[in-house]
Parts: structure tokens; sequence; C-alpha cells
């Protein structure tokens, strides 16, 4: 199981509704910074699959998009 919480002052806030039973060991990774937003594949208009570039992306070229597709398939 994989949780994203929230690290404040020593302090690690879980999602709303988050159970661990007594007794559960629990991993923490901290990251300075969240990872860097990816492109989103979804369905358009139509029913076509849309490639959305992420804010401050490069420019999109056939190449730099078929890399993309690779890594999500």
């Amino acid at each position: 199981m994989s949780i994203t919480a929230i690290v404040e002052n020593d302090t690690i806030k879980l999602p709303a509704g988050t159970h661990l039973p007594d007794g559960t060991q629990v991993e923490v990774l901290v990251s300075p910074e969240p990872p860097a937003p990816r492109a989103k594949l979804v369905t358009g208009e139509f029913g076509r699959r849309v490639l959305i570039a992420p804010p401050g992306a490069p420019p999109m070229t056939p190449e730099r998009v078929k890399e993309m597709l690779e890594d999500l398939s």
C-alpha cells in the first residue's frame, strides 16, 4: 500500500479516512519537492486519445510524443 502524506514540523499528516492498524510498520520517504508533472493521455472529443502536456513542458515534437507514449505502455 502507498499513501501520500504531508510532513510538517516532524508530524506526519495522513489523508482523512486512512486507517493503519496498531503495530503497523511504516516506511517514510521524504522528497524535498513534489515530482515533476507528467503528460497525461486522456480521451478527447469523439473518443480520440489526446496527449496533454504539463505546464512548462517543452514543445511537443513527433519524436518526443513517441517517447512519452512508449513510457505509458
